[in-house]
C-alpha cells in the first residue's frame, strides 16, 4: 500500500499532464451541457481536467501541500483574488454583469490557469522534458491528420465561432475555407501551431539520435505547412518572432537567416495568406486615416454606438466589391446534429482588402473603444469579467477594461517570474536550458498573438499555454533546488 501510494504522489501529476497534452489538442468542442445564460457549453475535456485536478489534489495532500507554498502560487492566487473582487465590485458598484456570467467567466479561467500546478509538479523530475516533448509530436500528429482530412477528405468541422455553431453542428467546408483541424476555429488551431512550433528547434537540439532529430524537423515543416494553411496574419507574425526568440537563445544565429527566409518564401507562396498579408500592407493607410479621423485619445474615450463595424466599399476602393457566394445544404439528421456545407468563390483582392479593414475597424472604432471605455469608468477593478461581450481582439485592453489595473498589474507579474526567471536559467545554461529556451519562445509567440486575438479565453490554446509554462517554471526550480542542495 505505501508503495502504490507513493507512486500515486510522484507520477500522477506527469501522467495527466502528458495526457493533456494529447488529449486537449485532439478532442473536438463537442457541447456536453450548455450553461445557463451563455453560449458557452460543458465539455468533455472540463471533465477529464476536473478530474486531473481532483487527483492532483490529493496528490498535494500526499505531500503536505508542496505546490501551495511556492511563490508562484501566491502569485495566481493574488490574482485570482483580484477577479473575484472585480467581480463583486461589477455587480454591487458598476452594476454592469450578470452576477452567473461574471463568476462562470472568473471560474473558467481558474481552470485554465490550474493547469499550471499540474505540470509544474510534472517536471520537478528534470528527466521527463522528452516525454512532453513526444506527446507534443502526438498530439501534433493527430492535429495534422485531422486537419489535412478537412482540406482534401471532407472530414467534418466543430467549430464556436458563432452562437449557432457552438451548438456542436458539423461543418464541411470547400477546399478554400481555412482549416481548423479538431479546434474551434482557425484562429485557435494557428495560435496552437505558434506555440508548438517555436519549441520544435528546442526539440530538435534535444534529441540525441539522428532519427529523432530527422522526425523532430519533419514535425516542424507539417506543422508550418498547417500554420499557412489557417492563413491567420497575426499567428504568421507570432510565429516569426516566437522562432526567431528560440533560436536567438539557442544561439543557432545560422539557423535564423534560412528558416525566416524560407517561412517568408512558403508564407507568400499560399494564395490565401499572400492575398491577407498584402491585403494587411495595403490597409495601413486606411487604418492611420480611420484612426486620425478625430483626435485619438477622444476616438478611445468616446465609444460611439453608431459606428458601424464594418466599411462600405467605396470607402476603401473606387472598384465594386462582388458579393460573396455562399450556398447552404442542410441534411436531416437526429438532432442536435446538422451537417451544412459551405461553397464559396476565391476572394477577389478588393474583397481580401476589405476584409483587413473591416477587421481593423471592428477593432479600433468598436471592441478597443469599449475596453478603454470600461476601464475609464472603474480603472483599478475594470467592469467585472464578461462586461466586454464576446470578444476584445486585445487580451491586454480586455484586462485593463475587466479587472483594472490591479488585475492587470498582478496578471504581469506572473509574466514577469516567467520572464526573469527563465532569462536567467538560460543564461546559466543550467541542463534542459534548451528546453526552456524553446518554451520561452513559445510564450513569446503566444503573448505577440494576444495583442490582437483573445488567447487567455480561448480554452484549448489557454490550456496548453499554462500547461508548458508549468513545465518551463518547474524545469527552473528543480535544477535551482538541486543547486541549492550541491552547496
Amino acid at each position: 500500500m505505501g508503495k502504490l501510494l507513493n507512486w500515486f504522489k510522484n507520477r500522477i501529476s506527469l501522467i495527466s499532464s502528458l495526457v493533456l497534452l494529447i488529449a486537449i489538442p485532439l478532442y473536438p468542442k463537442f457541447p456536453l451541457k450548455n450553461v445557463g445564460g451563455t453560449w458557452v457549453s460543458i465539455r468533455v475535456d472540463d471533465l477529464l481536467i476536473a478530474s486531473v485536478l481532483f487527483f492532483w489534489f490529493l496528490s498535494q495532500i500526499l505531500k503536505g501541500f508542496k505546490a501551495f507554498k511556492t511563490k508562484l502560487f501566491r502569485v495566481f492566487f493574488y490574482f485570482w483574488l483580484v477577479g473575484l473582487i472585480s467581480a463583486f465590485s461589477a455587480i454591487f458598484i458598476t452594476g454592469a454583469v450578470n452576477p452567473n456570467l461574471v463568476f462562470f467567466h472568473w471560474l473558467r479561467r481558474i481552470e485554465y490557469m490550474s493547469l499550471f500546478f499540474v505540470s509544474f509538479d510534472a517536471l520537478s523530475d528534470k528527466k521527463e522534458a522528452k516525454n512532453f516533448l513526444w506527446a507534443i509530436l502526438l498530439a501534433l500528429t493527430g492535429v495534422f491528420v485531422y486537419g489535412i482530412g478537412q482540406k482534401y477528405w471532407n472530414l467534418p468541422v466543430i467549430s464556436t465561432m458563432n452562437q449557432e455553431f457552438s451548438k456542436g453542428l458539423l461543418l464541411y467546408l470547400d477546399q478554400w475555407t481555412r482549416i481548423s483541424s479538431t479546434f474551434a476555429g482557425h484562429y485557435d488551431l494557428a495560435v496552437w501551431l505558434v506555440m508548438v512550433l517555436s519549441l520544435l528547434p528546442a526539440a530538435i537540439l534535444t534529441f540525441k539520435k539522428g532519427w529523432q532529430k530527422i522526425l523532430a524537423a519533419l514535425f516542424f515543416a507539417i506543422a508550418f505547412y498547417l500554420l499557412v494553411l489557417t492563413a491567420s496574419r497575426v499567428s504568421f507574425v507570432a510565429y516569426l518572432l516566437g522562432i526567431t526568440t528560440t533560436l536567438l537563445l539557442t544561439k543557432k544565429y545560422r539557423w535564423l537567416p534560412p528558416i525566416l527566409l524560407i517561412s517568408l518564401f512558403f508564407g507568400f507562396q499560399s494564395k490565401e495568406l499572400n492575398a491577407r498579408l498584402t491585403a494587411s500592407i495595403k490597409s495601413v493607410p486606411v487604418v492611420g486615416q480611420l484612426i486620425s479621423e478625430k483626435k485619438l485619445w477622444q476616438n478611445l474615450i468616446s465609444f460611439r454606438k453608431k459606428a458601424e463595424p464594418t466599411l462600405a466599399p467605396a470607402e476603401i476602393s473606387p472598384t465594386p466589391v462582388a458579393e460573396e457566394k455562399k450556398e447552404v445544404l442542410t441534411e436531416t439528421l437526429p438532432k442536435p446534429t446538422r451537417i451544412l456545407r459551405e461553397a464559396r468563390t476565391w476572394p477577389t483582392p478588393e474583397e481580401a482588402e476589405l476584409a483587413a479593414i473591416r477587421s481593423s475597424n471592428i477593432r479600433f472604432r468598436v471592441e478597443w473603444p469599449r475596453a478603454v471605455k470600461a476601464f475609464i469608468k472603474n480603472p483599478l477593478l475594470g467592469t467585472g469579467y464578461s462586461s466586454l461581450g464576446l470578444a476584445t481582439d486585445n487580451d491586454y485592453l480586455r484586462m485593463l477594461g475587466e479587472i483594472g489595473l490591479i488585475g492587470a498589474f498582478s496578471f504581469f507579474l506572473i509574466i514577469f517570474i516567467f520572464f526573469k526567471d527563465a532569462l536567467v536559467f538560460i543564461a546559466g545554461k543550467k541542463e534542459n536550458w534548451i528546453v526552456v529556451s524553446g518554451l520561452f519562445g513559445a510564450m513569446i509567440g503566444f503573448l505577440s498573438n494576444a495583442v490582437f486575438i483573445d488567447v487567455f479565453e480561448a480554452s484549448k490554446v489557454a490550456f496548453y499555454f499554462w500547461l508548458l509554462m508549468g513545465a518551463m517554471n518547474g524545469l527552473i526550480t528543480k535544477a535551482n533546488f538541486e543547486k541549492k542542495d550541491e552547496k
